[in-house]
């Protein structure tokens, strides 16, 4: 306004030869400066101070004057100005749709700063008494199932009698368990843990095991008396004698015809009975079934953080039976069994590098789980597929950490775990399936092993966001690792060998479809509704922001270019 008035002061000097002042305060008085800018012409006057008077009085400012006024106040293009007398001033739409531009644009971002999203699902983790993931990890609703392959030896009779250098095998199965997992006697502790103890009854699936029975006969290795002779062969000559001679008595063979639900449960014995009675610290039990053996959780207790301090380790072991280590190995690299899963939930919030940790008591320790670099989709959710590291099974030859799996200093041969200590004292090693990727002399102790990396590796197909597993395949076999038993009776065959018993695979083919869909609505749904609250409240107040920018700079061109005209009919006037 001030530069238009001394403009326009300036056109009035040049015509009549006044001050800028003098023109100014004709232009911007009331009647009272009208006044007071007259005394100042007529100081600068002359002789011709009548006429410039009247010439003065020619031109009426008054229009000109309150059309700049009108067009060039920014204020009040913004508010309404006060009516019939009112003093109250109200926004205009152009100064609404700006404030609610700058209001979602602010909305928007606070949303992209905060994550709401974020924040909930963090706190969705948190296992607390009656929360839904709480309930979903103490009674998992989900199809987890254990497949068993027995290995049946074709010629007992030719390598018994020595007229085979092997035993040959031949692989029997799948028999199919449901394996119903829970979490019982729980007890949150005041650490931000809580304690438990497992429960895995199986049930077996007659639908799922094809014309598999539990009642079918193989000729498979006796467990109980290769068990007894492997101890028993280390023991001086006056505890081998009466162990002997109890052998031939009772004319037990190490090979003999068990049905498939014996071989993995267990039955009584004379052997087994006789531990039982005499050597109740070493035999605990009255019969020797490797899946019993395996599924017996009667003493166990673990403790899980419930993520009160760190969302993502909801879920995973603080201890197992008291201890972070697992009391058979020496060395953090192979005792430790911290932050490792149970398979129930994993790590949540996966970066692209890290390895997790899956801990199973049939596996006798934790084994660590590296990615394979690829992202799939499972069920229309985002997986991230988890592997067991390379030379997860090696005793050292070529990872020097695995050294610490070398039992009592005695190192297996590559692909062999020694898990004595987790079976009850029985000579048991893991492997992979038909030893895969173990020495190539382990594989030929018998003949039928028919390792195939595509069926016998294991992998886990992970959801990085939540650690949710949308598909397991854990795949091992049991072995019997034996020593020289050239001085047990009817088991000098058995010499030195590693004689391959069963292998499993623990197995969840995905999610059931409640739980799908739930798991779609968290994970997929609700982010995808986030982010387009997020963008459209950022892309609208954009949208009116700009709006009202252009709103304003229309109508400051506009009075810009009045403001001109006016000045050229001032201009025109005075002339």
């Amino acid at each position: 306004m001030r530069d238009f008035a001394s403009l326009f002061g300036s056109q009035y000097q040049t015509i009549f030869g006044g001050s800028p002042s003098c023109a100014g305060g004709s232009l911007g008085g009331s009647s009272s400066g009208s006044s007071s800018s007259g005394d100042c012409c007529s100081s600068s006057g002359g002789g011709g101070s009548s006429g410039t008077s009247q010439r003065r009085r020619s031109v009426s400012l008054g229009p000109f004057r309150r059309r700049i006024r009108s067009e060039f106040s920014l204020l009040d293009y913004f508010f309404h100005q006060p009516k019939h007398g009112r003093h109250t001033r109200y926004p205009n739409r152009t100064f609404m749709l700006m404030a609610a531009g700058f209001m979602f644009i602010i909305c928007g971002a606070l949303i992209h700063i905060l994550d709401p999203y974020l924040l909930i699902f963090k706190w969705k983790l948190i296992f607390q008494e009656g929360s839904e993931i709480f309930n979903l990890w103490r009674t998992p609703p989900v199809d987890l199932y254990i497949k068993i392959y027995l290995f049946n030896v074709t010629n007992a009779e030719d390598f018994m009698a020595g007229r085979a250098e092997k035993m040959q095998i031949e692989e029997v199965g799948p028999y199919v368990y449901r394996e119903l997992m829970s979490h019982d006697n729980i007890t949150f502790n005041d650490n931000g843990t809580v304690s438990t103890r497992p429960h895995h009854p199986l049930i077996f699936q007659k639908g799922m095991s094809g014309n598999l029975r539990e009642d079918d006969v193989f000729m498979m290795p006796n467990i109980a008396l290769l068990s007894i002779a492997h101890v028993a062969a280390k023991q001086p000559y006056f505890i081998r004698w009466p162990i002997n001679l109890l052998i031939r008595q009772t004319k037990v063979q190490p090979l003999e015809r068990q049905t498939a639900r014996e071989f993995m449960y267990g039955y009584p014995t004379t052997l087994t009975t006789l531990g039982y009675t005499f050597l109740p610290n070493w035999i605990s039990f009255d019969k020797v079934g490797l899946i019993d053996r395996m599924y017996d959780f009667d003493d166990d207790f673990e403790t899980f953080y419930t993520g009160e301090t760190t969302a993502s380790v909801s879920g995973l072991y603080d201890t197992y039976l008291g201890s972070p280590d697992l009391a058979q190995w020496n060395g953090s690299h192979c005792s430790n069994i911290r932050n490792a899963s149970d398979g129930t939930k994993f790590k949540s919030f996966i970066e692209p590098d890290d390895q997790l940790l899956f801990f199973r008591k049939s596996m006798c320790r934790a084994q660590i789980l590296i990615q394979n670099g690829t992202d799939y989709e499972v069920d229309g959710l985002k997986a991230t597929k988890f592997v067991f590291e390379e030379n997860a099974l090696d005793n050292g030859e070529y990872d020097p950490r695995n050294k610490c799996y070398c039992r009592k200093g005695n190192c297996l041969p590559r692909g062999l775990i020694d898990v004595t200590s987790c079976y009850y004292g029985f000579p048991i090693a893991l492997s992979y399936p038909h030893f895969l990727d173990a020495d190539p002399k382990v594989r030929s102790h018998v003949n039928g092993s028919r390792p195939d990396p595509t069926a016998h590796r294991s992998h886990f197909m992970i959801n990085p966001i939540s650690g949710l597993p949308l598909e397991l395949s854990v795949k091992f076999q049991i072995n019997m690792v034996l020593d020289d038993l050239s001085s047990m009776a009817h088991c000098e065959k058995f010499s030195k060998l590693v004689v391959p018993a069963l292998w499993f695979e623990i197995m969840m083919p995905g999610l059931p479809p409640t739980l799908l869909s739930r798991f779609l609505f968290y994970l997929k749904i609700l982010p995808f509704g986030d982010q387009v609250v997020k963008h459209s409240l950022l892309a609208f107040g954009g949208i009116l922001l700009l709006v009202a920018i252009t709103k304003v700079s229309l109508t400051l061109s506009s009075a810009y270019s009045s403001a001109y005209r006016i000045s050229n009919e001032l201009r025109e006037s005075l002339w």
